[in-house]
């Protein structure tokens, strides 16, 4: 039996993004797979007389920008950094992209391929599940998978794919995993962009909101500046809801340091190389195992986009938001579309399912899961690009 190219490709995108903690970690298939990616790319966007050619498709042009912005920050960084270390450490973030490539050329073989070994990875799940081993499946990112094998989301199936969720969370506590259940609930029920474009807004500035009314407790972290992290026990101190989930309140200290304290020599970015935060060389103060410098360079704000914000500064945030808009329209435009033609959604529904980790975790920065997010933003490219060849009822923006 002849085996593809493609299909050796998939088995190790599915690997990787299964486990990481092996795959990636410790044999290091995200790089393997940018490198086949940039290949790709090669083939893709380069005409025989090495003229640059780019798809007629705006997901793609915004990648495009996005890795020569990674790229203008990398040369940049060559006299920002604090040594070679770190400056490697960091080029994760631009590499990383040529995934982006690799999601986009297999688009039409991911179909096919994932839904013949649908019931393995379902019952690798379900094992998953039921033994409780956080290192078989990520704590958050199995879900993607979830949504990639799921065939339709009708009712019955939509269902079905709640009901794995919550065993996924009774396997592992991740508060990721029930946001993703609400997230992919909206994006199914919500029938405009319009309507979420106004309901992500309204979500951001509640967020701005609350993130303002806790300021005056958030900065009382200096009142103990020789931690590297600050006096958080202190700010926890301040009031029941810091205590509550302090997990979150460290992620907000940390997104007050870098966005509030930071603003506005923040608007350009740090670029790669460079310390996130201030530290004492040659001290230890955390309880992480590193010396504080060790961490000021290589720690995550927890929040991925926040942390690219602070590397690459404005910029890339505006070409981010232009990548959501374009897959949001294109998405809500032909959702019946999409729900009903192969698992064109679940494709759609696991890059929202990504985003969503992103939000709380390491990702964009992170080699072990920043080629799942563009390879499947590389799937939902290519799927917009398909002819929509198909009776679509009530087309409303």
């Amino acid at each position: 039996m002849k085996i593809r190219f493609s299909s050796i490709l998939l088995v190790l995108i599915l690997l990787y993004g299964i486990n990481y903690f092996i795959f990636e970690r410790v044999l290091f298939f995200n790089e393997l797979l940018s490198l086949i990616g940039f290949i790709y790319f090669l083939r893709i966007s380069l005409r025989q007389n090495w003229k640059l050619r780019v798809p007629d498709n705006s997901v793609y042009r915004l990648v495009m920008g996005f890795l020569f912005l990674g790229l203008f920050y990398s040369v940049v960084s060559l006299f920002l950094k604090t040594n070679w270390y770190y400056y490697f450490r960091h080029l994760s973030i631009v590499y990383s992209v040529f995934a982006f490539f690799l999601g986009y050329s297999l688009y039409e073989a991911q179909y096919s391929f994932y839904s013949r070994l649908r019931g393995l990875i379902l019952g690798y799940g379900l094992l998953s599940f039921a033994m409780g081993k956080f290192g078989w499946v990520d704590r958050s990112s199995f879900a993607y998978w979830l949504s990639i094998i799921q065939r339709r989301w009708q009712w019955v199936g939509v269902l079905g794919f709640l009901f794995l969720l919550g065993l996924y969370f009774a396997a592992f506590t991740s508060l990721t995993v029930i946001i993703i259940a609400g997230a992919v609930m909206g994006v199914l029920i919500v029938p405009r962009y319009t309507h979420i474009k106004w309901i992500s807004l309204a979500a951001f500035l509640g967020f701005c909101i609350l993130f303002y009314v806790a300021i005056p407790y958030l900065k009382l972290y200096n009142v103990n500046k020789e931690w590297f992290f600050g006096d958080v026990e202190y700010v926890y101190r301040q009031h029941p809801w810091f205590n509550f989930d302090q997990n979150s309140s460290w992620r907000m200290i940390f997104w007050y340091r870098t966005l509030v304290e930071a603003f506005p020599g923040n608007l350009l970015g740090l670029g790669f190389g460079t310390p996130i935060l201030p530290y004492h060389p040659d001290v230890t103060t955390t309880d992480l195992g590193y010396p504080d410098e060790y961490i000021a360079h290589v720690i995550g704000t927890h929040n991925t986009f926040v942390t690219i914000f602070v590397r690459l500064g404005l910029v890339s945030v505006v070409l981010f938001l232009l990548i959501y808009r374009a897959v949001f329209r294109d998405f809500f435009k032909y959702k019946h579309y999409y729900l009903n033609h192969r698992n064109d959604g679940g494709l759609f529904i696991g890059f929202v399912i990504i985003t969503i980790v992103g939000f709380f975790n390491l990702v964009l920065e992170s080699p072990t899961m920043s080629g799942l997010y563009w390879i499947s933003l590389g799937f939902v490219a290519r799927a917009m690009a398909e002819p929509k060849n198909y009776e679509l009822p009530n087309l409303r923006r």
